[in-house]
């Protein structure tokens, strides 16, 4: 009786600790449309966004500006700021889940380096257009890389991944940075160190598409292997002998959040 009190009151306090955090995600959200180079206040963004989403809200005595400012300028970029977020952590827990380690994510197995690489080559070779397109690639690439080496002696294990994606991430940076020093002028070598940074300047809603069905469907996805990822989290041994087949599950895991890590990384 106890332990089922102490059950209950452990999964109370985590809605209401989902439910505060939903409600400071949401007042963060106002805030961060409202500032900016041009200020403007909570209550006109607030009117805005809700009259914009069909809510009866007069906006007639706020600017033309004013409106394209908070609806298509700032207002995508936060979302798109939400959805990538929400992805990456989604990506690091998959792979603290998967590795059994809880320093795992996307950046260790060496697949942001093989984004950094493809878009890096991209640029050097003046395919700036494909900048998207070779982050894309590249992190596929290296992906595949980290799941041969992992693969090699025959028997792929958690050590082995983090230890293939330590490598294949210093080997993607090294090439990088080789590129850049023997091809790269002046103006590429800003669009690279521009692009490694990020931005989220220049998104339009149509941004948002892609990204919010790779991470709905990866979400929707991740969210039934709970008992898999359980399993995982007690150990190889033990996730074996209930009948996990890890090499399966590694291979499919890995090969979703580089994808996912991808499409977020180009976007």
């Amino acid at each position: 009786m106890l332990s089922k009190f102490s059950g209950s009151h452990q999964n109370l306090r985590y809605f209401f600790l989902l439910a505060f955090l939903l409600v400071a995600l949401g007042i963060s959200l106002f805030f961060a449309v409202s500032m900016g180079s041009v200020q403007i206040s909570l209550s006109d963004t607030y009117r805005i966004i809700l009259s914009q989403l069909g809510a009866p809200f007069e906006i007639g005595d706020i600017s033309k500006s004013t409106l394209a400012i908070v609806w298509n300028m700032r207002l995508p970029r936060v979302f798109l700021a939400l959805i990538v977020g929400a992805g990456l952590s989604m990506c690091g827990s998959v792979m603290q889940s998967t590795v059994n380690n809880p320093i795992a994510e996307p950046y260790v197995l060496g697949i942001s380096a093989g984004a950094t690489f493809g878009a890096t080559l991209s640029i050097i070779l003046g395919f700036k257009v494909m900048i998207g397109l070779g982050s894309f690639l590249g992190a596929i690439l290296a992906t595949v890389a980290v799941l041969l080496i992992a693969s090699m002696q025959g028997r792929m294990t958690t050590s082995s991944l983090i230890l293939s994606g330590t490598v294949v991430n210093a080997l993607f940076l090294a090439f990088s940075n080789f590129i850049i020093s023997i091809g790269a002028n002046a103006d590429s070598v800003m669009t690279i160190k521009f692009w490694t940074m990020g931005s989220l300047a220049g998104v339009s809603w149509a941004h948002l598409t892609l990204p919010t069905i790779i991470v709905g469907i990866a979400f929707l996805f991740f969210s039934t292997q709970y008992r898999v990822f359980n399993a995982m989290m007690m150990g190889d041994e033990a996730a074996l002998t209930l009948g996990i087949p890890l090499r399966f599950y590694w291979y499919l895991y890995v090969t979703i959040v580089a994808i996912m890590t991808a499409i977020l990384v180009s976007t």
